[in-house]
């Protein structure tokens, strides 16, 4: 049978997230066309919202997605929590309880309620969905509450934990509210991923047999994930990252620190782990995306890395190949807390221990970071800034009011300005206490400026996101500054990037959840509430997850022993007690300064400048070459992902996305349409659910170990590469 045909443009937009530029300077109307794709112009304002089985399923996702982020945050290959599953599963339970709650009314003065107002609605659902992208994520600044646990022997008690979680989580909010005109209203700003989620609400919501069909497909899909998942996890451990190489040449150093996805470049690594090969996320990620960052991802640990490494750029063979950590001139890990007195650098025992050094693929992931925001500014300049102009002209004559979606919202009340004033300056003013008071160092003016870069930038960068679905970070940028102002101060550094930096990306992720809301029709005052909710459970739970990883698992953490199995790395905690030894405590000017071998990094300001010209010239000599498609700034991405996760997930990875979003979105698109995403949501709570269940039963419960064969050997991380006490590779 002949499959339905669609437009090439909504395919592109609604499932695939932007292969084809969209171009949003267009006076064609065609962003109409485009969003009527996908979303529906009917509404009925007496569904009911926040109702009882939105609070107990909004908590118990909410909690649940934050445990599980916590979770994953510290392992080798971190799998994000998935809103598909969210979605999916909130639904079937949604449903659940709607059949077997009591429809009594309940009377309590003038108040009058039930717990079971009829059927589960869509509105109550994206509620749900809203509260679980909100809090079920793990929180930037539980990296602050880790280093100064882990590395500068500081505890941070629950207090000033929520504190700075529920701050740093929830300043951006108060700045979502001021741009809601220009990110949220006019019909340009579409949130491509938005889409995604409105097709999803849609067809469960509209259709009971195809609702049905989808739900029949993620349980088996659920089931057979997880009964294999447990294999991977527990009895055969080399299926998670297969080095072939290491078994052709067991004895070749060089061959092995190609071969090791653990400990080296992950050179003809297979993964078998959805753990591993859902970290791209292959089964949601457009394919013109994966092809770019795929080039990223190879240029960086196969090629570049090693080059680097052999030729000794940097002293590179004096230090371990992927290393995270910063060492001293010796090749050891740097000592800290010898340079460190009353929270600043101590100058004269610096001068008389150590500079401070950096793995080569480290080097290299900062020399892309550099890189990428002058070729992220340009490309956009280039490719999207006739679009940006004119739609900042379109915003000031207030062209949104003949938008249809935006006359049907008119009917609910607005959140009013001071609920989001409220928000922004209380956190503010915890933020700055938190700053004077827990010994981080960072004065009062010093908040201020971290907030201030993101409100500098969040209009044309979230104009951007709105656009073409990808967000360009603060970090790096907060981290410059900071060293440059407050140098020899660590923790300074770290509370000024993580408030300029979740600021933005906080403010970006509300806005986008309020377009949803906008879409679905759903009144702001709700998704204002259901938000703030969210994150609420999520801070608490954040924290309380947190300690108990750390109690459970701190001497992997901290780096005294490593991991058997290999997963339990904390890999990106390392990389941010790094930023804060290399950008706070010995600061930009001595790490990258005149003299410092790393100083030449900088000259990647002024290339990753250059870089996109070329290709913008080529595309407009041949349009038809399709050179829009060279994204360098999502290459740079690809650059940028080492140091950090296992290099387990390429080989596979690129295998499953050529295999779901080319192959079977061209040649089976009626079966990916209809399961696509949600074999992606069963995939990740499959996977979830049994990852959480090994460590549970046969660590937390009972301290059980599958007997030791071929396949789980603990001298090597089951890679049957590099034995563990071999700390050099």
């Amino acid at each position: 049978m002949a499959e339905t045909k669609i437009d090439d443009n909504v395919k592109d937009l609604v499932y695939n997230l932007g292969e084809k530029n969209i171009e949003i300077e267009s006076q064609d109307g065609s962003e109409v066309e485009l969003i009527s794709a996908a979303v529906s112009t009917n509404d009925d304002p007496s569904l009911p919202c926040l109702t009882f089985r939105f609070w107990v399923l909004s908590t118990f996702f909410t909690a649940l997605g934050a445990s599980i982020s916590v979770f994953y945050y510290f392992r080798a290959n971190v799998l994000l929590y998935s809103i598909l599953f969210v979605i999916l599963a909130s639904f079937i339970a949604g449903r659940f309880l709607e059949k077997i709650l009591p429809t009594k009314n309940f009377h309590i003065r003038r108040w009058r309620f039930s717990i079971n107002p009829g059927k589960f609605n869509y509105k109550e659902h994206v509620c749900v969905g809203a509260s679980a992208t909100a809090g079920g994520v793990a929180a930037y600044a539980l990296e602050i509450i880790s280093i100064q646990e882990l590395f500068y022997n500081t505890k941070i008690n629950f207090l000033v934990g929520f504190m700075l979680l529920i701050s740093t989580q929830m300043i951006g909010y108060g700045m979502a509210g001021f741009v809601r005109k220009y990110l949220v209203r006019p019909t340009n700003m579409i949130w491509p991923r938005s889409l995604v989620f409105v097709a999803m609400y849609n067809t469960l919501h509209r259709n009971n047999t195809e609702a049905e069909d989808k739900i029949r497909f993620f349980y088996i899909a659920f089931i057979l994930i997880f009964i294999w998942q447990f294999i991977p996890q527990y009895m055969f451990p080399w299926l998670v990252s297969a080095a072939i190489l290491c078994l052709i040449s067991p004895n070749n150093n060089v061959v092995k620190t190609l071969g090791s996805a653990y400990r080296g470049a992950g050179l003809l690594v297979f993964s078998f782990d959805w753990n591993a090969i859902g970290t791209i996320d292959p089964l949601y990620t457009p394919w013109w995306s994966q092809v770019n960052n795929f080039i990223g991802l190879i240029l960086s640990i196969w090629v570049i890395a090693p080059l680097l490494y052999y030729y000794n750029v940097f002293n590179a063979q004096k230090f371990p190949f992927t290393s995270t950590h910063s060492f001293d001139k010796d090749g050891n890990v740097y000592n800290q807390t010898r340079v460190i007195k009353s929270g600043e650098l101590d100058i004269t025992e610096y001068e008389n221990y150590s500079p401070v050094f950096m793995s080569t693929i480290l080097a290299l992931s900062y020399g892309c970071n550099f890189m990428q925001l002058p070729s992220t500014i340009v490309h956009v300049a280039l490719f999207h800034g006739k679009g940006i102009w004119n739609q900042y002209k379109k915003t000031r004559k207030e062209e949104e009011r003949d938008d249809i979606h935006c006359n049907m919202m008119s009917i609910y009340p607005e959140v009013p300005y001071y609920w989001y004033g409220g928000i922004f300056f209380v956190m503010l003013i915890i933020a700055m206490i938190l700053g004077e008071t827990t010994g981080a160092h960072l004065p009062w003016w010093g908040v201020l400026l971290s907030v201030f870069l993101a409100l500098l930038m969040v209009i044309p960068i979230g104009i951007i996101q709105a656009i073409s679905n990808w967000q360009i970070g603060l970090n790096v940028l907060t981290e410059l500054v900071c060293g440059f102002i407050l140098p020899g101060r660590p923790i300074a550094n770290v509370y000024f990037k993580t408030y300029g930096y979740m600021s933005l990306a906080q403010c970006l992720l509300f806005v986008q959840d309020l377009k949803l809301g906008h879409y679905m029709k759903v009144p702001p005052r709700s998704m204002f509430i259901s938000q703030i909710w969210g994150t609420f459970i999520g801070c608490i739970v954040n924290y309380w997850m947190l300690q108990f990883i750390i109690n459970t698992k701190r001497t992997y953490l901290n780096g005294t022993e490593l991991d058997p199995s290999g997963q339990w790395t904390a890999y990106q905690t390392e990389i941010f007690n790094t930023a804060s030894i290399i950008w706070g405590l010995i600061g930009p000017v001595r790490t990258f300064g005149p003299g410092s071998i790393y100083n030449v990094l900088l000259w990647g300001f002024l290339i990753g400048g250059f870089l996109p010209i070329p290709f913008y010239l080529l595309h407009r000599k041949f349009p038809k070459a399709r050179f829009n498609l060279v994204n360098i700034p999502v290459i740079f991405n690809g650059l940028t992902t080492f140091p950090g996760p296992a290099a387990n997930f390429l080989i596979t990875g690129f295998v499953v996305s050529f295999s779901s979003q080319f192959y079977a979105f061209r040649y089976k698109h009626k079966w990916w349409e209809k399961y696509n995403y949600v074999m992606s949501a069963a995939f990740d709570a499959g996977t979830q659910t049994m990852t959480i269940v090994v460590y549970i039963c046969f660590t937390v419960i009972g301290q059980v170990q599958f007997p030791t064969w071929w396949g789980n050997d603990p001298t090597t991380q089951s890679e049957h590469c590099f034995a563990l006490n071999n700390q050099k590779n």
